[in-house]
Formats: C-alpha cells, structure tokens, sequence
C-alpha cells in the first residue's frame, strides 16, 4: 500500500471517528433531557423576591441573589422544595428573545436545606433581555420548572 492511500485511509477512520462521537454526544444530550415541564410561575417576578410554583405533590420555590439580577457578576441560585424528594437538582437558564447558549448550573445541597449553586449571566446586545430560569428536578420522576425573567443592559 502506497504513502498516499495509507493517508486517505487514515483521514476516512479519524472522519468515522468524529462523526461517532458527535452523533453519540447528540443521543446522550436528548435522553439527558427528558423532562416533565410544568406551566410558568404565575405571577412571579424575581427581581421582587423568590417565586414560588406548585407541581404535583408539593412545591418549587426558586430565588436569584442579587436580586437586580446585574449581568456579568456571580449570582446566587436557590431551590427549595416541599412535599418532593429532590435527589438531583440543576438550573438552566435560557435566553427567549436570543440565544445565549449553554447555561446550565447543577445545583447542590447541604443536609436538608435548600439547592444552591452560581452562575453568571451574559452581556447582550439588546438592552432588555428576557430569560427563562428552567429547574430541573429528580424526584421520582423529571420535573422542569420555569421561571421567567428579564435584565436590562446599563
């Protein structure tokens, strides 16, 4: 076998290869994805305070600090649940009038109090920004949760 088709041989399993892994890497994302959503929180505002959300059997109740929720500085995300026996919980915040990508935070828990984990949110090029705080639940079966927001650019 010549240099030449040793090499194009050699191309074609390192193309197999990537596409492999990028169409695995897609399957994994959508059965990672499997969520029950629930309706919007009615009447919340989270630059006013926690908002709170009953889903089948308790309670969701989720809060950003600082409450002006200010874009490129670390915020505190909480989730507190009742009535639901939490063992996984994340945020993934979405942005509704542009896409700003990935922004997923897994949240943690100490003892038994609230779900707690940090983000940032980015800079847009529109003034205001709506978002979408989407937490995510395992308890029992997959439960999102959405909360809508907005920012505005200084």
């Amino acid at each position: 076998m010549n240099g030449g088709m040793r090499g194009a041989l050699t191309l074609l399993g390192f193309a197999l290869i990537a596409m492999t892994a990028f169409f695995g890497a897609r399957q994994w994302q959508s059965v990672q994805q499997t969520f029950t959503r629930t309706g919007p929180a009615a009447d919340c505002d989270l630059l006013a305070g926690p908002c709170r959300q009953a889903v089948a059997g308790g309670s969701v109740t989720f809060s950003i600090e600082p409450g002006s929720i200010p874009l490129m500085k670390t915020l505190e995300l909480e989730v507190a649940t009742e009535g639901l026996d939490v063992s996984a919980a994340t945020v993934e915040i979405r942005g509704l009038n542009m896409d700003m990508g990935l922004n997923r935070t897994p949240l943690s828990r100490e003892a038994d109090g609230p779900w707690k984990g940090e983000t940032i949110l980015p800079i847009c090029s529109q003034r205001r920004m709506e978002w979408e705080a989407a937490v995510q639940l395992v308890a029992g079966q997959r439960l999102e949760v959405p909360f809508a927001f907005h920012t505005t650019r200084p």
